[in-house]
């Protein structure tokens, strides 16, 4: 194969042409001590980047359960490397940045392939891995000192440094550092909107794509604090510094048993530590001092309806799961809950139990995902930036649906209605592909494929709806639940 060597800033790397792209893949972007901020990283000579860096430390996910387990040394603490696949290094081409999901505990940046993401389209794509789990999310700052005082955000700011080395040095693989598009689904749409809390996210990006997420992960120092006090009592030790040097599959263990619970996926997300992320978060959101671009932003009418599929017990479980989901905010769900079988379904004393399994699906998908897309998309329109907003509509219209159409499957796998046919499935797979790639290409995801998308605005707040027949339709004002505060999962 052809060997292409390119000059960063921080040393040359090599990469090399695999079809269209030229791929550059395990680049070393950052180096850090256990439970610290990492710092750019340096080399001497050429570095050989023809094959994949290691993934962050992690517990296999719950689902899709893989055939087997991966082999241990894919994995490694030292896991800060991103991957750059290039149609041409001699151009100026707009450039994708993915940040993987996987609820802030699972994921790498081998999740996507650059043929299934921009497939022809002239793009730079580039993925990235940050420290997950424990390793990136355990804050630490009242127990170990100033030293740790922003643990709690160390997979925050490996991103913000990944998105500073693409920025500095995305030219020379053909990009243009003007033309960033950041996506992300579900924590990979969290980390983004939290990134957009950082005033240099606004040169490191001018684009950002949010699927299933926004800023609802941010968790204040109290929420974070008793996540780590729980982690401790499970390692059962005296001294907190301990954890420093401690065997890594140690401290993951102990990670499984703090998220043994299929509600689990709130237990890790940034941290309000004061000095990454200010104390008083939620005014800043709400303030000229927030990202401002341009953005499609949205999510799935059913985010979270698999609970209903996997749990046949679901209904009497269904209390238990909003309190890991969403803490002291599970109060409010219930509450919700009840007054919603009162509307809906408990007339004359009759029980259709199946709609009360489709209420609890509301309450779950609404406020952990929908409530807050909404709420972001208009935070965003108000400080001026230009927004796009959709809803996956397409039953089941599962998490981050509208990505598995566009990115993955292209007819959206297993997850497809009674009745839908392949042909059906492939043209929105097909149509949400060409909007999204149209608005990393342009900013605007309008073309002749593509049903008429209009900016997200005042007086009417039309919304793309994707469904067997798309179209854009009036937000309905009564359409998702209102009652949560800025922060989706709290402790005391």
């Amino acid at each position: 194969m052809e060997k292409v060597v390119v000059k960063t800033k921080q040393g040359r790397v090599s990469g090399q042409r695999s079809g269209r792209f030229v791929e550059f893949k395990g680049i070393p972007y950052g180096k850090a001590e256990r439970f610290c901020e990492a710092a750019m990283y340096q080399w001497e000579g050429v570095l050989d980047c023809t094959e994949f860096g290691k993934k962050a430390l992690q517990l296999p996910a719950p689902f899709p359960p893989m055939p087997e387990p991966e082999p241990e040394e894919h994995f490694g603490e030292d896991c800060l490397n991103l991957n750059i696949y290039t149609p041409d290094i001699s151009r100026s081409l707009p450039v994708l940045v993915d940040i993987h999901g996987g609820a802030f505990q699972n994921g790498s940046n081998r999740d996507h392939t650059p043929d299934k993401m921009t497939e022809d389209k002239d793009i730079v794509y580039v993925n990235l891995n940050y420290r997950l789990g424990i390793f990136g999310y355990l804050y630490l700052g009242q127990m170990l000192g100033e030293k740790y005082r922003t643990s709690g955000n160390n997979g925050l700011t490996d991103q913000l440094l990944a998105l500073r080395w693409v920025h500095e040095n995305i030219s020379a693989f053909g990009g243009d550092p003007q033309r960033v598009t950041v996506m992300g689904a579900s924590a990979g749409a969290k980390s983004i909107a939290a990134l957009m809390m950082f005033p240099e996210s606004g040169t490191y990006f001018s684009q950002a794509l949010l699927s299933s997420g926004a800023y609802q992960c941010i968790r204040d120092e109290r929420t974070a604090e008793k996540v780590t006090e729980r982690y401790l009592e499970i390692l059962d030790i005296r001294d907190p510094s301990e954890i420093l040097t401690m065997e890594a599959e140690k401290l993951l263990e102990a990670q499984k048993k703090l998220c043994s619970a299929g509600e689990s996926t709130c237990v890790f997300g940034p941290v309000a530590d004061g000095i990454k992320i200010p104390y008083d978060w939620e005014k800043r959101l709400h303030s000229e001092q927030y990202w401002t671009g341009r953005a499609v932003v949205g999510s799935c009418r059913n985010e979270l309806g698999f609970y209903k599929f996997m749990d046949p017990e679901f209904l009497d479980h269904a209390p238990s799961v909003a309190d890991g989901l969403f803490g002291i905010n599970a109060e409010t769900a219930k509450k919700d809950y009840e007054k919603l079988c009162r509307d809906v379904i408990c007339e004359k004393g009759t029980c259709d139990e199946e709609k009360k399994k489709e209420i609890w699906i509301k309450i779950f998908s609404d406020y952990m995902y929908r409530t807050y897309s909404e709420r972001m998309a208009k935070i965003l329109m108000r400080n001026g930036s230009t927004v796009y907003k959709y809803s996956m509509e397409y039953a089941p219209a599962l998490h981050c649906q509208d990505q598995s159409f566009a990115f993955e499957t292209k007819d959206g796998g297993e997850m497809y209605r009674d009745g839908s046919t392949l042909e059906e499935r492939n043209r929105l797979g097909r149509t949400i592909f060409e909007a999204y790639t149209n608005f990393i290409r342009t900013g605007d995801p309008n073309s002749a494929g593509v049903p008429h998308w209009s900016e997200y605005r005042g007086g009417g707040f039309l919304q793309m709806n994707w469904d067997a027949v798309s179209g854009e339709a009036p937000e309905e004002a009564d359409d998702i639940l209102k009652r949560f505060p800025e922060q989706v999962y709290r402790l005391r």
